[in-house]
């Protein structure tokens, strides 16, 4: 009945004044229960409570987190002049209690020295155990017997507005960041997180509320010019980005143990083309020959609309699809062919050498399938070679130095 009268029987301005006192009062009432030290019945305020939370998830954590510095030789002017070392700063988090770290590929891919420091201070000589260049995550090795590992969640229950924390590399320090999932971009298997971090968050660890790993800071936002710059460095941030790239966890794990297997195999398709908002699916425009799907009978003009069940969101989704398919595996495509539509099947293949040399030149959208493109740079395909090459030969020698010693020690 009150309700009532205040609809029919009240002038505007009465409604107006009294809805308005109304909202001061709720606002008075919620701010009382909130900011006080105690509530009425002397129990802890929800604020103390939520503090207290945060305070526990980052301290039960730490000793997981490592900050991590490289040292590498400056590439030169390009005239075989050398300009000095150059150093880099980064972040990982332990995922294995046998001293496996978990980071980004730019953190350590060009380090000549990796170092690590755990939380309690004890800095370690680390071993670049692998890298995989598509993804950018790295797993690095240290010899430890303090080691805690982080407990892994499950990345596919995180929603948006769940809060996120974050532990981080900043000037040498672990330091936390709050803030929420922003979006989840299910098409580029990546999460909008908005807080802020420093530029050495590169690979660090992003927790949920109950103190389990979600996902590794991966990217931001290019802060000068506004646009996402999904594939940049995380180490060359002008200025504190609020909003990050999260790599979810269950996809990193799954990359990582992979690279400790020894097994880096990429799935392949062998066609080309872009992704066609309006008809929700990838159009295909070019298909290698001999390639797994011209040997399933795809043909150019086939859109694509899912890939083992899973809808097609964009170019992005359906390459990462497709990658993190085991080679060998028979998969079932849904397809629209002059606007029928039907069902393919196709024997995912082997991704060639050659191929991810260049999805490495070109970036992420370019060979959104894994095809080679006639265009290619011979140049650019070399140069790349090389640089894979002196990976390989500086991870040797971090191995040939670290073992020698192990083994003195042992004697």
């Amino acid at each position: 009945m009150v309700y009532k009268m205040e609809g029919k029987g009240l002038p505007n301005r009465m409604k107006s004044e009294c809805n308005t006192t109304a909202r001061l009062l709720l606002i008075l009432l919620v701010a009382s229960f909130l900011f006080a030290g105690t509530t009425w019945c002397g129990e802890q305020s929800l604020l103390n409570q939520i503090e207290e939370e945060r305070a526990a998830i980052f301290e039960k954590n730490r000793p997981s987190v490592v900050r991590i510095h490289t040292i590498s030789s400056d590439p030169g002017s390009g005239d075989g002049i050398q300009l000095g070392r150059g150093f880099m700063h980064g972040t990982g988090f332990v995922f294995d209690r046998k001293g496996y770290i978990l980071t980004v590929d730019k953190a350590v891919s060009d380090a000549e020295e990796i170092w690590v420091t755990l939380a309690s201070g004890m800095q370690l000589r680390a071993e670049l155990v692998a890298s995989d260049p598509n993804s950018e995550v790295a797993v690095i090795l240290v010899d430890s017997g303090e080691l805690q590992a982080a407990e892994i969640g499950n990345s596919d229950r995180v929603r948006v507005g769940h809060f996120a924390f974050i532990l981080g590399n900043t000037f040498g320090n672990l330091t936390p960041s709050f803030g929420s999932t922003h979006e989840i971009d299910r098409g580029q298997d990546l999460m909008h997180i908005t807080a802020p971090v420093h530029p050495s968050y590169g690979g660090a660890p992003v927790f949920c509320s109950t103190g389990e790993v979600v996902g590794m800071v991966w990217a931001a936002p290019n802060p000068w010019t506004g646009i996402d710059q999904v594939s940049g460095s995380m180490m060359a941030w002008q200025e504190i980005p609020t909003t990050v790239f999260v790599v979810p966890v269950n996809r990193a794990i799954r990359i990582a143990r992979n690279l400790l297997s020894g097994v880096r195999a990429y799935g392949w398709l062998g066609v080309e083309g872009q992704y066609d908002e309006k008809r929700s699916g990838f159009q295909v425009q070019n298909v290698m020959d001999h390639g797994p799907a011209a040997l399933s009978g795809l043909k150019r003009g086939d859109l694509i609309l899912s890939f083992q069940g899973e809808e097609i969101l964009s170019g992005e989704h359906l390459r990462s699809l497709v990658l993190t398919t085991s080679p060998g595996t028979k998969v079932q495509m849904k397809i629209k062919r002059d606007e029928k539509p039907e069902t393919s099947r196709v024997e995912v293949g082997r991704m060639p050498p050659d191929v991810i040399v260049e999805n490495r030149i070109f970036g992420h959208t370019k060979t959104v399938s894994g095809t080679a493109m006639p265009d290619a740079g011979g140049a650019l395909m070399v140069q790349q070679e090389l640089h894979m090459l002196r990976q390989e030969v500086r991870r040797l020698q971090q191995q040939l130095q670290v073992r020698p010693k192990q083994a003195l020690q042992g004697n």
